[in-house]
């Protein structure tokens, strides 16, 4: 019993790697970058002298905070996926603590 509750501890401990991985080398760094072309976006909006440059950079900056929002959105599903995680790997462990 003992090697089937190690079998799906690794399993548990797989997915963690998974969504730790997609949060660091995906997500994280398409949040930063939007949010800091949003910035730049804001700047030039700030500065437009006309309606149509006006426009132009609100669409931009609309864009933006979308694609930040989603990115926000994918962090937190992320990060509830790794409690998840945890805490199946935590019941786990008191498991095989248990049969020792």
């Amino acid at each position: 019993m003992d090697a089937l509750k190690q079998e799906v501890r690794q399993a548990w401990e797989e997915r963690v790697i998974e969504a730790q991985t997609k949060i660091w080398e995906t997500i994280e760094p398409e949040l930063a970058r939007w949010q800091y072309e949003m910035m730049i976006a804001q700047r030039l909006l700030s500065k437009a002298q006309d309606q149509v440059s006006r426009e132009t950079w609100q669409t931009q900056v609309d864009v933006y905070q979308m694609l930040v929002i989603q990115a926000e959105n994918d962090l937190e599903k992320e990060q509830e996926e790794l409690a998840l995680c945890e805490a199946m790997i935590a019941e786990i462990d008191a498991d095989l603590a248990a049969s020792d």
